[in-house]
């Protein structure tokens, strides 16, 4: 009979099981000890180069309902599916880890495979590679980078939690993209973050050494152009009007005063949550970009400056996701019917600047945009908006 898991496969015979010349293993019951209850403890005795381990099943049956031949519980016994399973389970694991470490060019012995079935470490886990990475690094790299990267770990452990690096091929690929637009319901930019984020770790495995079932290289990441969400004159002003309602409530009023104040400056959240009254001086904003690094400096109009609170700063402290879910609500208040993140702001200072008559070259600055090609998406944008309007003159004479 030959039991199958994980592609994994095990033939029930009564001999010991040999793995890479090194391990063997057979399923044993300890009916020399017979507990009170009448049953027995079921066993999984391992040799590795002729040293002895035994791992415990914490399964325990009558010895009449252990087939020794098979090794395996006998199918008489009313939990034997679930018996089965169980060591099945634990052989798949132990296969594993063997397999993962002949791959490798690594020797295993009684200690690292105890190890590893109890914690599998980032030597033969991808996720668990990825999460010690991502630790290492977070005092180092930026808290919205540290977010973004533990947001698509948290995706991979949801999709595998125990993903071993030989598991990784085409398929499994494929497999995961097809888990972030069905299950997870991720669009096209979100997947091509993810995949980012995994060839990024990825590659750090590769560096250090440590053999993968396939390259970065073969993972295709492509890059996916959105349309950018902005906000015209009109739906500014119904959030302005319930910025200024005396109903609003004082979250929605700090946020506000936030969201709006960077729809006439464009500043990111990243920068928009550090920002603090020292970096307010006279009429200008200046801050060192989060993202970029670069030290900026913006000329505050009087409609930004109407957002600061008296101490030339803003109440409360939110998160960046609490921001964004609390902008739909408000959204939802003001009957302005686009999906809106804090984002938004960015790219409707951007287009209403242009819309203004300013120029490119000014609004790169402004944005902080290290190439131009970057800016020249919002004049595209401003420049389907001015063609559209000259359209509508022709409501003049069907009038």
């Amino acid at each position: 009979m030959i039991y199958s898991l994980n592609n994994a496969f095990y033939y029930s015979n009564n001999y010991s099981k040999k793995m890479n010349g090194k391990l063997t293993y057979k399923v044993k019951i300890k009916d020399e000890y017979i507990r009170n209850n009448g049953t027995a403890s079921i066993y999984i005795q391992v040799f590795i180069n002729g040293r002895k381990k035994i791992f415990p099943t914490n399964i325990f049956v009558e010895p009449k309902m252990f087939d020794k031949t098979k090794q395996r519980i006998n199918s008489k016994h009313s939990n034997s599916k679930d018996y089965n399973l169980i060591i099945e389970k634990i052989l798949a694991d132990i296969n594993t880890i063997e397999v993962n470490y002949r791959l490798s060019d690594a020797e295993l012995d009684v200690e690292k495979l105890t190890n590893e079935l109890l914690n599998p470490t980032s030597w033969i886990c991808f996720v668990k590679f990825w999460e010690n990475e991502l630790e290492d690094q977070k005092e180092t790299i930026k808290a919205s980078t540290y977010r973004q990267q533990l947001s698509s770990l948290v995706k991979l452990k949801e999709f595998k939690n125990t993903l071993y690096f030989y598991e990784l091929n085409k398929a499994l690929i494929t497999d995961l993209e097809v888990f972030l637009k069905v299950k997870k319901k991720n669009k096209p930019n979100t997947i091509s973050t993810f995949f980012k984020n995994f060839k990024k770790y990825l590659n750090a495995a590769e560096n250090r050494g440590i053999k993968v079932g396939i390259s970065s290289s073969d993972i295709q990441r492509t890059t996916f152009k959105s349309d950018r969400v902005f906000l015209m004159p009109e739906e500014i002003e119904k959030l302005y009007k319930y910025w200024k309602s005396e109903f609003i409530l004082e979250t929605h009023k700090n946020i506000l005063s936030r969201f709006l104040f960077s729809c006439f400056t464009g500043l990111r959240i990243s920068d928009i949550q550090n920002i603090t009254s020292e970096n307010i001086v006279s009429d200008f904003l200046i801050f060192l970009s989060q993202k970029t690094n670069k030290l900026q400096r913006i000329q505050l109009n009087k409609s930004a400056q109407l957002f600061l609170g008296k101490s030339n700063t803003f109440e409360g402290n939110y998160t960046d996701e609490f921001i964004n879910r609390e902008l739909k609500d408000i959204c939802k208040i003001t009957k302005v019917y686009k999906s809106v993140s804090y984002h938004v702001s960015r790219h409707t200072f951007a287009t209403n600047f242009l819309i203004s008559g300013g120029k490119v070259e000014v609004l790169q600055k402004l944005l902080g945009h290290s190439k131009i090609e970057n800016t020249m998406i919002y004049v595209h944008i401003a420049e389907s908006i001015t063609d559209v309007q000259i359209l509508n003159m022709d409501n003049i004479l069907n009038n």
